[in-house]
């Protein structure tokens, strides 16, 4: 007896937007008596600690479909069996997605009883995470349909067939939006200004338009600019332009917690000799701005994880932009803004 699932859609991977369709075929050379055929649908967290050697598992969720006999026919067949004659036979199903996590059903009060004191289980409400790392990262979510055939007659036997799928949820961007602001001054002390008083300051202000959101696939929504606190005659450019991720996974084992970063840049350029424009007049006071054609062609990256946090893995991000701007002739500075962020997989069927 040979087992398969076979999915109708080939995609890269399963949104919350979906529903897994498809068709368990089984394969027999002689007749075999079948009790149940059942899909089912699972997610499994799993964080490591000491190369593996502590390890800690949360079932996500589990959905069960019996595909045979249907539901709504299982008071035809009385003897609680079915003969299915030699050759290929194919079963649809179709199984969606829960919208959040459901490992909090699996604690039952004795398995919580057979824990260490000095350990209790969390369990979060939280979505559903994506797809990400493998059994030899600290870290894995994986999500995979099961087939079960049951068959009776003078043996009683049991079959199974495994298939792992991936799994990205997606979501718009939460409205309203408020942008998040952050803000830096600049004092400048030159030769031919030193008898200033007081010495050139300007405020330079990095702003996340859409608020503390980024998407997958698109651009930062980042605008820079300037204001001339008593420069009479500013002459400032964009040098060097830098924006990167840190990426956060941290991981909960029994109580014990270790965190794991790394470093994404997503662009870099240098020698720009973008000038700041006014928005008026270029009086003390007034406000420049940059040309986000600068940043605007260089998009989040689809390889990441979105932000995510299970019972005992959470993946966090911060985005760093580093400005290197001229003051005028001889006279620069290398500004860093780090921002708390969320990245998100876009929902196409919503809207962005």
């Amino acid at each position: 007896m040979e087992i398969q699932i076979q999915l109708d859609k080939r995609k890269p991977f399963y949104t919350n937007e979906d529903e897994v369709a498809g068709h368990v075929v089984l394969r027999n050379d002689i007749e075999v008596d079948i009790a149940t055929i059942t899909i089912r649908l699972a997610g499994q967290a799993t964080s490591r600690l000491d190369s593996g050697k502590l390890t800690e598992s949360h079932e996500l969720f589990q959905r069960s479909l019996q595909i045979f006999p249907p539901g709504n026919c299982a008071g035809w067949f009385t003897s609680g069996t079915v003969t299915i004659p030699p050759g290929e036979h194919s079963f649809p199903f179709c199984i969606m997605f829960p919208q959040v996590s459901e490992c909090y059903k699996g604690s039952t009060g004795e398995a919580v009883r057979r824990r260490s004191a000095t350990h209790q289980p969390r369990h979060l409400l939280r979505k559903l995470p994506p797809s990400t790392g493998n059994p030899f990262t600290p870290g894995e979510v994986v999500y995979s349909l099961e087939a079960t055939i049951m068959q009776n007659g003078l043996i009683y036997r049991t079959h199974k067939s495994t298939r792992d799928i991936s799994f990205l949820p997606v979501s718009p961007i939460p409205k309203p939006l408020q942008s998040v602001t952050a803000r830096k001054s600049v004092i400048c002390i030159t030769k031919s200004a030193e008898l200033l008083c007081p010495p050139l300051t300007y405020e330079i202000e990095a702003e996340l338009i859409n608020g503390p959101f980024l998407l997958l696939g698109h651009p930062i929504t980042l605008s820079v600019k300037i204001t001339n606190i008593n420069d009479e005659k500013p002459d400032i450019s964009l040098r060097d332009f830098q924006s990167m991720l840190i990426e956060t996974t941290d991981i909960r084992t029994h109580g014990a917690t270790q965190s794991v970063t790394r470093l994404l840049i997503i662009q870099t350029m240098s020698n720009l000799s973008q000038p700041f424009v006014n928005d008026g007049s270029p009086t003390v006071g007034s406000s420049m701005s940059l040309e986000n054609g600068v940043w605007s062609r260089h998009c989040i990256p689809h390889c990441l994880t979105p932000t995510f946090e299970t019972c005992n893995v959470t993946r966090s991000y911060k985005l760093e932009i580093r400005l290197g701007i001229e003051f005028g002739r001889n006279n620069s500075r290398i500004l860093e803004f780090v921002f708390p962020v969320c990245v998100l997989a876009p929902s196409y069927t919503h809207g962005i």
